[in-house]
């Protein structure tokens, strides 16, 4: 059949089957109300097309399949390849020699010349040839931490032990969710991601309940906060993030922005490598599974797209400022170089007070730390 332009827009075959074509191009529109049992996507779909197809496959419980090369259309890789839901998406990487000239069990195989291969490498920048060649996701080519691997540094929810050294950082923001985290230190110097919070729509004393709540009885050793949030506002008064969150009995010190510093330092922590303690490859660095956000910033933290000035020189390569909250947060304690710090037994002395109100002696801690006196100071 034609359309009234005359241009071909539905096949009928001798066996009864019935096809239609459509392109990306067309209107969404287009897509609404259709049905049927199969619909196949060659290329990457825009989201609203391969939805509002999926509706038409509503009725006869229909299957749908995508051939493509991931150059676009990020939306795929979260929804479907990372889905993990093995009883509903079933995923396939191939590479391009997979498709090689080849016999196998007398049978030949593929159709492709090495040396054609070889021809379009030439000319493939490193990121075409992870999407081209091999069928990697090009959005995520630049990834900052290539060295996070799920299955590596991702483990079950952590029993966080009460003699482990805590780290916590704030990334607060006043039109977007703030990011928290925590950071735990072992005797045996491994790292632990226990915790996070995304909080959204909250005002500071909010976030401060929050936090505390979160926490229990695990309190951090130090706490860091975004240097951006350590201003006074002129403008409002004098107001300041971190000076504020005091009040609510967050007391937290402003970080260090190096930015390349703490980059590297967690690459190592995520790198595995061989540790004599456990006679096995190890990375320092795990994730708790339960981190949901902060694991979905490892895997799309990106650099942002490579370019040149006008004399052709190169510009410093600096990550998207997108998805970077928990990275942002994760970089300022790795800023500071975590480490597990031993904690002596502290002596309790009585101090008399004078006064009117002074009733009764009260009990100081000899040798605690004073790293609340240090940042009340600032």
């Amino acid at each position: 059949e034609r359309n009234p332009i005359g241009i071909p827009v539905n096949w009928k075959l001798k066996n009864g089957s019935v096809f239609d074509i459509l392109t990306y191009e067309q209107s969404t529109d287009q897509f609404e109300g259709w049905k049927g049992h199969i619909a196949w996507f060659d290329e990457p779909p825009p989201r609203d097309k391969y939805i509002a197809t999926l509706r038409g496959l509503v009725d006869t419980r229909g299957r749908c399949w995508l051939t493509l090369t991931p150059l676009k259309e990020p939306w795929i890789y979260d929804e479907l390849f990372a889905a993990n839901d093995p009883n509903h998406i079933f995923c396939v990487v191939m590479d391009i020699r997979d498709n090689l000239k080849r016999v196998e069990n007398g049978r030949d195989m593929g159709f492709l010349d090495e040396d054609a291969i070889q021809e379009v490498e030439r000319s493939l920048t490193e990121e075409e040839k992870e999407a081209r060649l091999h069928g990697r996701f090009l959005h995520l080519s630049g990834l900052v931490y290539k060295e996070f691997d799920v299955s590596v540094n991702v483990c079950s929810p952590i029993n966080v032990q009460p003699h482990w050294t805590k780290y916590f950082c704030i990334d607060p923001h006043p039109r977007l969710p703030t990011a928290c985290i925590w950071l735990a230190v072992d005797e045996k110097d491994n790292h632990y991601i226990y915790d996070e919070l995304w909080l959204e729509g909250m005002d500071l004393k909010q976030v401060a309940h929050a936090i505390h709540a979160q926490e229990g009885r695990f309190i951090p050793s130090i706490r860091f906060i975004d240097p951006a949030m350590d201003k006074d506002n002129e403008l409002a008064g004098g107001f300041n993030v971190r000076k504020e969150l005091m009040k609510y009995g967050i007391f937290c010190q402003r970080a260090n922005n190096d930015p390349d510093l703490g980059k590297s330092r967690i690459r190592e922590a995520l790198r595995a490598q061989y540790s004599p303690l456990y006679k096995a490859d190890q990375p320092r660095l795990r994730i708790s599974s339960d981190c949901t956000q902060t694991i979905y910033e490892f895997q799309h933290y990106i650099w942002d797209e490579y370019r040149r000035d006008p004399e052709g020189k190169d510009r410093k390569e600096k990550p998207k400022k997108k998805n970077d909250h928990f990275m942002d947060a994760l970089r300022y304690i790795y800023n500071a170089d975590p480490q597990y710090i031993v904690v002596g037994e502290e002596e309790e002395a009585e101090i008399q007070y004078e006064g009117t109100y002074a009733k009764y002696p009260t009990k100081q801690r000899v040798g605690s730390s004073s790293y609340r006196d240090l940042v009340e100071g600032k």
